[in-house]
């Protein structure tokens, strides 16, 4: 994998046809985060409440199903977070459109996922944590050509909820629930609202 010099700048990959989802298309970030110069960290009581899943749950024998395969493959632009369940949605015939991943599959470091991307975007965020540089990544990820990987050092779990935030109206987020499924959000107002309560609540760090 061809991966940025620096992560602070982001380095376009030179791609084809087969990198490019048919759908793809620019689109502005709708949300705003203030969390420069800062590190968000879950709480305990959050992390509790975060055990639950933030969306829809599909349980694996759903996400083959005509419901579930319908919204991925309707959706203007989808986004994934965590490695599995991009190569998921890649092999249910819709390469997501903004990829968030950390080469780790339950605490155990793994390949990346082997979906197409044309951009690559590097971004430490510890675990248990939101940081400025994973928020930046994904806005940028959000912002540009697609399809786009955000490709993270340290932990991926929590960035789903930044994801929801910045993501355009509409746009469909999964995520793995460990041992249980695919969680599906639809972003609208009630989600983004949703997520920026869970950011509220999370511990502030310099």
């Amino acid at each position: 994998m061809v991966r940025p010099r620096d992560s602070s700048r982001p380095e376009e990959l030179e791609g084809g046809a087969d990198a490019r989802h048919k759908d793809a298309r620019k689109v502005r970030a709708k949300g705003k985060l203030d969390v420069t110069a800062i590190r968000l960290v879950v709480t305990p009581s959050l992390r509790r409440r975060l055990k639950k899943p933030v969306g829809r749950l599909f349980l694996p024998r759903q996400v083959n199903g005509k419901e579930f395969l319908t919204i991925l493959r309707s959706s203007p632009l989808v986004i994934t977070v965590g490695d599995r369940v991009t190569e998921t949605m890649q092999a249910l015939g819709r390469t997501p459109d903004v990829q968030v991943v950390d080469e780790v599959e339950r605490r155990v470091r793994r390949q990346a996922p082997d979906v197409p991307y044309v951009r690559l975007f590097m971004a430490l965020n510890p675990a248990g944590s939101i940081t400025f540089d994973a928020v930046v990544a994904i806005e940028r990820a959000l912002a540009g050509d697609k399809p786009a990987r955000v490709l993270i050092q340290g932990e991926e779990d929590l960035l789903a909820i930044p994801a929801i935030v910045l993501a355009p109206e509409g746009s469909s987020l999964f995520y793995g629930q460990p041992g249980q499924g695919v969680v599906m959000v639809t972003v609208d107002a009630r989600a983004r609202a949703s997520a920026e309560r869970h950011m509220l609540a999370m511990r502030r760090e310099q």
